[in-house]
């Protein structure tokens, strides 16, 4: 058959028009899925920055209480101003504690002014018609004393021979927003907040912004918001020369609309970068679909990061992502534990030293594609020495003034890449940040004791399945019980037992070291989770912190009582379970040989002295709390305050 030039021809412009149908069809699938996936980001950013708003407004409510109840109980100023000092010195979110007493002022950090009764009624923290009891959330200000931007928190009283007495507690707008600054949409969006009454941005990561007129919200929105709106969408709204959208969820403790969202030209420019089509499109066309199968990918199962709940699920879903992907054999997400200086790989049970050369690289991230080598980074020597692996830095970048700072989060290493290209490294990179800024974030939330500050039963055996796994170091692990406190509640109120609950934290926090893991374990049962030398040196500093609260004395109104605590500890070794049981069985001895002592699982003279008692078994509590009588607990000091 005789093929003539113009069946070519006329074959041009068809395949023309299909292939560029096809790119338009991918672009616009792939541009879909990136917005589906930046929406369903941002909803999951506001999801975490509504819990953390609403655990400090509780925080905040609690204080005032404790405070109200302290300014009540003991009358007298002094006092109470020592214990909102003391709440402002370990509360970095909190500006000041006031007291208004008719016409005077006290503030923290010696603050005191004189006939302002008048003046103060123009405050926005003080409502003219507040009832004794409630709890007023004012509007958003700039302090006069701090001149910071804040929202308080004011509690009325009512107090014998005063007249107007009320409590007020600034929260620093500031602050908070620093800790959100770390939710991220995408690579450029954030999360930010605006008081839905005045239309003011109240949260932003930018300082500068705080106070001012929001701009993604419209008067019609705000109506809307104001008359009932929960929730809704912003698709397109123009802020300094560029579109961006925004969804937004109103959080009712403080009555603030969360927002969180990021520039529609972000969405749009991932969506095009399919390279450019030259005059060898038909030859690269293969190439072209599979990086924007690839591309799509990557969105596509990129979001499904931010559903993790645990580092465990974070590893399994990256590591599926990645080897669905450009491919791997192996991945180790590194996280930094800030408080120790060191990177911690929770699903491989890894502990490191932060590699020398890393800090120098964080700003630019020159790994990116390349191989790293064992010689460069002793983790690469220890985790793949024998293949290629590449190192992603995790930095979290702020600004501090007009300065970029870079925050080290955590750490991703590769192992045998298959295709490590900067483009979809980069877009792995953003997608892991936003999923580990969320978790730790969540992890934070989840593993603290509200009361006390204390971390909880979970965190604590988490730590400790992450302690067996090393060898470097023993580690001790203490049970600590308030003797007798179910009679101090019936004797005193369970209002005093909280209060001893938050000395006996006070305590802890004052007299362990700070790596050290303090946990309320339940109730009035605490634990310590400490590195000792040997059993001697456990011994020595548990016998400390139990001399500490012996020698405390708590007063209420013409009473006064002692509090004790019993120790039981062993080392941590063979397995969590074991250790605890151990150290329960140490507890339940000290319970049965007259409390107020510290006893080490491996003590034989204990151990004979229970036996010849002839009480063995599993500790039980139930039993325990009222072995001895509190009126025979003699021990006593002069305490200051609850607080200290």
């Amino acid at each position: 058959m005789d093929f003539k030039p113009k069946y070519l021809i006329n074959l041009v412009l068809p395949l023309f028009v299909l292939l560029i149908a096809t790119l338009v069809y991918i672009g616009y699938s792939d541009y879909k899925a990136i917005r589906e996936s930046a929406y369903s980001q941002a909803r999951a950013n506001i999801s975490v920055a509504q819990d953390y708003l609403n655990q400090h407004y509780t925080a905040a409510n609690n204080q005032l209480y404790l405070l109200s109840e302290i300014l009540q109980d003991k009358e007298d100023i002094a006092t109470f101003l020592t214990a909102a000092q003391y709440v402002v010195d370990h509360q970095n979110k909190f500006l000041e504690v006031g007291l208004l007493m008719d016409s005077t002022y006290y503030g923290t950090n010696r603050l005191k002014f004189e006939d302002v009764a008048d003046r103060v009624r123009h405050r926005p923290w003080y409502a003219e018609a507040q009832q004794s009891g409630a709890t007023f959330l004012s509007p958003f200000y700039r302090s006069n004393s701090t001149k910071k931007w804040c929202v308080a928190l004011t509690r009325a009283l009512e107090v014998p021979g005063k007249g107007d007495v009320r409590i007020v507690i600034e929260l620093d707008a500031s602050a908070m927003s620093e800790d959100l600054s770390s939710l991220r949409t995408m690579k450029d969006g954030y999360v930010f907040a605006v008081e839905s009454e005045s239309g003011q941005v109240v949260i932003h990561p930018d300082p500068s912004r705080l106070g001012t007129a929001s701009v993604s919200l419209s008067p019609d929105i705000l109506d809307d918001i104001l008359n009932g709106e929960q929730a809704g969408e912003i698709p397109s709204y123009a802020y300094q020369d560029e579109y961006k959208f925004s969804v937004y969820e109103t959080n009712q403790r403080f009555g603030w609309v969360l927002l969180s969202g990021t520039r529609n030209q972000e969405i749009t420019a991932n969506a095009l970068k399919l390279g450019v089509v030259g005059g060898t499109l038909l030859a690269m066309l293969f190439f072209i679909l599979l990086v924007g199968y690839l591309h799509s990918r990557v969105h596509q199962t990129g979001g499904q990061l931010l559903e993790a709940l645990e580092f465990e699920d974070l590893h399994l879903q990256l590591t599926k992502l990645l080897k669905n992907t450009i491919g791997c054999s192996q991945v180790y997400l590194f996280v930094m534990n800030e408080k120790e200086g060191v990177l911690e790989e929770p699903h491989h049970h890894l502990r490191v030293a932060v590699p020398t050369d890393l800090f120098c690289r964080l700003s630019g991230c020159q790994q990116l594609g390349r191989d790293c080598q064992p010689e460069q980074d002793l983790i690469v020597r220890q985790i793949s020495p024998n293949v290629p692996c590449i190192r992603l830095p995790l930095v979290n970048t702020a600004r501090s003034g007009h300065i970029p700072t870079n925050q080290l989060v955590g750490v991703l290493y590769i192992c045998q890449p298959g295709m490590a290209y900067p483009f979809f490294v980069k877009m792995i990179v953003n997608y892991t940040l936003s999923a580990l800024n969320q978790l730790l974030l969540t992890q934070h939330i989840r593993s603290e004791d509200q009361m006390t500050g204390l971390k909880n039963k979970n965190y604590l055996r988490k730590q400790m399945e992450q302690r067996l796994a090393e060898t470097q170091a023993q580690y001790y692990l203490a049970m600590i019980d308030i003797d007798d406190f179910k009679s101090i509640n019936d004797t005193y109120g369970h209002l005093f037992g909280d209060k001893v609950i938050l000395m006996i934290a006070a305590l802890m926090k004052r007299g362990f070291r700070a790596n050290s893991v303090l946990c309320r374990y339940g109730g009035e049962e605490f634990a310590v989770l400490m590195a000792a030398s040997d059993i001697d040196e456990a011994k020595e500093r548990l016998e400390a912190f139990r001399a500490s609260v012996a020698g405390q004395k708590i007063r209420v109104s013409d009473k006064s009582c002692s509090i004790t605590v019993s120790v039981g500890f062993a080392l941590l070794q063979e397995g969590m379970e074991s250790t605890i049981s151990q150290a329960d069985k140490a507890l339940y001895r000290v319970k049965s040989q007259g409390k107020n002592q510290v006893f080490d699982a491996e003590d034989p003279s204990s151990e004979s002295s229970a036996a010849m008692s002839g009480k063995t078994g599993p500790i039980n509590h139930a039993k325990l709390k009222n072995t001895k009588p509190f009126s025979e607990v003699r021990q006593s000091a002069t305490l200051t305050t609850i607080d200290d």
